[in-house]
């Protein structure tokens, strides 16, 4: 059985892709550097994971980090203005069903996005923005699948 923090990415995954910027270029973690020819892109990866009731003997509510990091490389759009828009379609996508489809999943909250970090030169300038969210769902005590 699939833990739910797991059923979790693969629903936000679900939702990010197919969007107007990035198609279907959409993957899971943090790992490589990315080819210019296979931006823009989104990456979505967890954060903490953490419980908001340990106390209760048979019910943990959560609250993941989720996070999607939008990557650009582009000589005819300047760089923050197109992850910005990768930013708002993340968002709309995510936010449209704030259960991300899943019954036990209580929200998805936008908490921001990082400052762009933009590299190399003039002629063939990329950068990269991290949105953070946040999940909060419930899951069984004994059981992070149930």
């Amino acid at each position: 059985m699939t833990i739910r923090a797991e059923s979790i990415l693969a629903a936000a995954v679900t939702k990010v892709t197919g969007l107007a910027t990035t198609g279907t270029r959409v993957d899971r973690g943090r790992g490589d550097d990315i080819p210019s020819e296979l931006m823009p892109c989104l990456r979505v990866a967890m954060g903490d994971d953490l419980s908001l009731t340990p106390y209760l003997p048979s019910l943990v509510d959560s609250t993941m980090e989720l996070f999607v990091t939008a990557h650009a490389h582009d000589t005819a759009t300047n760089i923050e203005t197109l992850l910005n828009q990768m930013r708002g379609e993340v968002v709309v996508a995510l936010l449209a069903d704030r259960t991300l489809g899943l019954s036990y999943v209580h929200g998805i909250f936008e908490l921001g996005a990082s400052r762009p970090e933009l590299t190399g030169d003039l002629t063939k300038p990329a950068g990269r923005m991290e949105l953070k969210f946040e999940v909060r769902y419930r899951r069984s005590a004994s059981d992070p699948a149930s």
